[in-house]
């Protein structure tokens, strides 16, 4: 698979690859799995995923240890879930996907905080605007939510859609962001949708 650079400058490099278990606050128990350019995997069930089902996310040669927590990672982590602002979209990450789903996973993480995209204009961000369900399909296969802040994809109308995490996670994420949501609707007119 090829790997696209989705680097945060100030923040590499990470040091050794490994996996840490971050409890974030109101919204539970974080897997994270880096490598030294950024993270790979995040799961949100807080449980180390099989080595079998990590293997499509690391290069050959790279095997994941239980280290603490690069610093960088924590902070932003810490930051972004005690809701001072910091966007996670800013922290390395190592995007390992097809060619469209790297440019799809790279245009969510130009999303601003704050704000959302629907599918459709995500598909017409990646030179592709009848892809709206293959954007869907890139969503749900992206190995680092909240870093690639699938959250902020929404439907047409600005309705919720779907989320690997569930719906009132990604509410919560929404709405930890200062977007308002009323039940599984983005509140329009809120937001400048760019």
């Amino acid at each position: 698979m090829p790997h696209e650079d989705n680097r945060a400058e100030s923040s590499l490099p990470l040091g050794p690859a490994g996996w840490a278990r971050l409890d974030a606050k109101g919204f539970g128990p974080l897997f994270i799995g880096w490598v030294d350019e950024g993270v790979v995997r995040i799961d949100l069930d807080g449980v180390r995923p099989e080595d079998g089902s990590l293997e499509r996310w690391l290069r050959e040669g790279e095997a994941l240890e239980e280290r603490p927590l690069p610093e960088p990672i924590r902070e932003g982590l810490t930051r972004y879930f005690d809701g001072e602002g910091f966007d996670p979209a800013s922290l390395p990450a190592r995007l390992s996907g097809t060619k469209f789903q790297n440019r799809a996973w790279g245009a969510l993480r130009r999303v601003p905080l704050g704000h959302v995209r629907t599918y459709a204009g995500l598909a017409k961000d990646v030179g592709s605007p009848r892809s709206m369900r293959a954007i869907g399909t890139a969503m749900a296969q992206n190995p680092i939510p909240i870093i690639v802040p699938c959250h902020r994809c929404v439907a047409h109308g600005y309705a919720l859609g779907g989320y690997s995490g569930g719906l009132d996670r990604k509410r919560f994420l929404l709405e930890l962001e200062g977007v308002v949501v009323d039940g599984d609707l983005v509140r329009p007119g809120q937001l400048d949708m760019f």
